[in-house]
């Protein structure tokens, strides 16, 4: 059983909050967070293929290409065939897509603020979490 006083509980409530956050105003941009994630990479990495996506989501291609195609319908996304191939698509956000993938990184921007504004030395625990994270996997 997990102690809420111990790291790894504080930790693990840490994320339940943050998740429930982030669920709790994705909703209201009609998302989900793997849609949110597919904008975010898109925004990242224009021209992106359905492949590439799955790398980053770590999904298997017929769900990637579901959630594509769903924001594809809603008008986020956009497929574009690629210059240096007749088979390949590249993707690229629509001026809304666009809208809403800056109104994810905005969410992540209040989170970060919160973390970091409560915390006295957020590069050192950064610097922490990531070796823990590394001895973990």
């Amino acid at each position: 059983m997990q102690s809420e006083s111990n790291i790894s509980g504080l930790i693990y409530q840490l994320a339940k909050l943050q998740k429930y956050f982030l669920n709790q105003h994705l909703s209201n941009l009609d998302l989900n967070s793997d849609q949110a994630k597919v904008l975010t990479f898109i925004a990242a990495n224009p021209g992106a293929n359905q492949r590439q996506v799955s790398v980053e989501l770590s999904r298997g291609p017929a769900s990637v290409s579901n959630l594509i195609k769903s924001l594809i319908q809603r008008g986020l996304l956009e497929k574009r065939m690629a210059p240096h191939s007749e088979r390949e698509r590249q993707l690229f956000l629509t001026d809304e897509g666009e809208t809403t993938a800056e109104q994810v990184r905005d969410l992540f921007q209040v989170l970060e603020k919160a973390f970091a504004a409560n915390v006295p030395d957020p590069e050192a625990l950064t610097v922490t979490l990531k070796q823990v994270l590394k001895a973990l996997q």
